[in-house]
């Protein structure tokens, strides 16, 4: 993972963001301390830094739900919203710019994304303002489904390494070309040769590969800083073990060596790569009986343990809520 300069952000500026007709804060070096009664725009602004860091609402809300009610009317134009933060990193400043604008006859949002008042992609806008949040629902991060410890990973790795985001967005689009032709052959009886798969399983091989390599290392990193956290927290309970989950058909055994010691990124990817190149090709079959491919990172998951045993299961509320804190702890170690 890439190591992170010194990030600070100096300036927040919301303009019809949420309840905000507009406000702008000054961020000392030191940290702001935010309190207020509820409904008073504290999540707010936690959401606007968010958006500056993702390009995304933490809170999974559409686009159009982030601009203000009645926003645009006085000056005659469509609903927007606008954010802004200055930010300090490692002596250089970065100025982002998010803004939303609702276009009506269209009933869609345009989101534009700046950096130094220049148009650029969420891809190369995501890691500059590298955040940590922690909410009451992150609990989910234990208790809730695949997908969301997937885009908590996805998260994490995407604010520290730029090709893991490029190859995620890639993968992403492979895998519905290649379902498309899987459920192609299983609407009309007639299956696709194997031939007709070679690309797109070289390509979703060479992503996948890459995509879980990143993963596991970033899981086995974060459980041993997660579990010192968590131990230091709760000395006399059992020690908190994350474990990476793939449907690659690997033993414990095989993961654990596989990110034992300090690999190199490169040796990783190409080890698992030779395994997900063979499972692919033996899992053709059965992928085109289900029609979707049933291999690969957008199925991996995260096993929380309590003493070896599932968190889940075995651990109290108290414990769940503690193995989350020190988690988010690790992220920002």
């Amino acid at each position: 993972m890439t190591l992170l300069s010194p990030v600070h952000i100096r300036r927040l500026e919301l303009e019809q963001f949420r309840a905000y007709t507009s406000v702008e804060l000054s961020v000392p070096a030191a940290g702001l301390r935010v309190v207020g009664p509820n409904g008073s725009g504290k999540s707010t602004l936690i959401e606007a830094l968010l958006l500056l860091s993702t390009t995304r609402s933490r809170r999974g809300a559409q686009d159009s739900d982030l601009i203000r009610h009645e926003s645009g009317v006085e000056l005659g134009v469509a609903p927007y919203a606008r954010v802004l933060g200055e930010i300090d990193r490692g002596g250089v400043t970065v100025h982002l710019d998010v803004a939303l604008e609702n276009q009506l006859e269209r009933s869609t949002t345009r989101k534009v994304l700046k950096v130094a008042d220049r148009p650029r992609r969420a891809v190369d806008v995501v890691g500059l303002l590298p955040t940590v949040a922690f909410s009451p629902e992150d609990l989910d991060l234990v208790l809730g489904s695949p997908p969301i410890r997937r885009r908590w990973l996805d998260v994490v790795l995407s604010q520290t390494d730029r090709k893991y985001l490029r190859f995620l967005s890639r993968y992403g689009k492979i895998l519905s070309q290649r379902n498309g032709l899987l459920k192609q052959g299983n609407n009309n009886g007639n299956s696709p040769s194997a031939s007709e798969f070679t690309y797109w399983d070289e390509q979703l091989t060479a992503l996948g590969a890459y995509i879980i390599a990143a993963r596991a290392l970033a899981v086995a990193r974060i459980a041993a800083s997660a579990g010192i956290r968590f131990t230091s927290l709760a000395p006399e309970v059992e020690p908190l073990g994350l474990e990476y989950q793939s449907p690659l058909n690997q033993s414990p055994v095989w993961w654990g060596a596989l990110v034992s010691g300090q690999p190199s990124a490169d040796d990783v990817v190409q080890r698992v790569g030779g395994v997900y190149e063979f499972q692919m090709g033996e899992s053709l079959t059965s992928d085109l009986a289900r029609g979707s491919t049933q291999i690969g990172p957008h199925r991996d998951d995260v096993a929380f343990t309590l003493g070896g045993r599932p968190l889940t299961r075995f651990g109290s509320r108290g414990q769940q809520r503690l193995a989350v804190v020190a988690l988010k702890l690790a992220e920002a170690d």
